[in-house]
């Protein structure tokens, strides 16, 4: 009776040794799964902060005409120079992300578009042909028959950076515009 008292006591001396192992085990299982599921929301502020900022460039009207700086005025209360943008990713009134552009907007094809391609009724076309009436069904005119509009593919890489959480992401966009000739011909191969 005393044998089995004693084996009886290290039977549960190893099921809670076996227990407590298998709760430690689960803890730090759990803690890994909520520093992996915290950095991916953190990489993921990181890609909306720097598409955020390639939005900015897209719509700053200096993006076409001085790539360099395409983002002329910063809004970050830190300061920052042209082609820098601070996102607010939690929306706490504190900028998290400073997104620069560290190289300026690259134009990567363009071709101008044609006065017999543009629709004459459409104000963006219209606008296009200004300028260029003269040369239309005149007898020896010497215009090219190129509009004063190309089509153009850009560039654009963003880099945002967290110092909070250490989150640094890239991203690199391309996008399609109409742009006038002239900034084809200063800003495109």
């Amino acid at each position: 009776m005393n044998a089995q008292r004693g084996f009886s006591l290290l039977v549960s001396m190893i099921m809670l040794l076996l227990m407590t192992l298998l709760a430690i085990a689960s803890f730090h299982m759990g803690s890994s799964q909520t520093t992996v599921v915290a950095n991916a929301q953190h990489r993921n502020e990181g890609i909306d902060a720097a598409t955020q900022a390639i939005e900015e460039v897209v719509n700053s009207s200096n993006f076409t005409q001085n790539p360099a700086a395409a983002i002329p005025n910063t809004n970050c209360t830190a300061g920052g120079g042209a082609n820098t943008w601070c996102v607010d990713s939690n929306g706490d009134g504190v900028q998290d992300f400073t997104v620069t552009i560290p190289v300026a907007p690259k134009c990567v094809e363009a071709a101008p578009i044609l006065n017999s391609q543009l629709n004459l009724q459409n104000a963006d076309d219209l606008a296009c042909s200004s300028g260029t009436q003269q040369n239309f069904g005149v007898a020896g005119g010497t215009g090219s028959g190129n509009s004063l509009c190309a089509n153009s593919t850009w560039e654009i890489t963003a880099q945002a950076k967290d110092p909070a959480t250490e989150t640094s992401t890239t991203v690199t966009q391309g996008v399609s515009m109409r742009i006038a000739a002239t900034a084809m011909t200063n800003n495109c191969p």
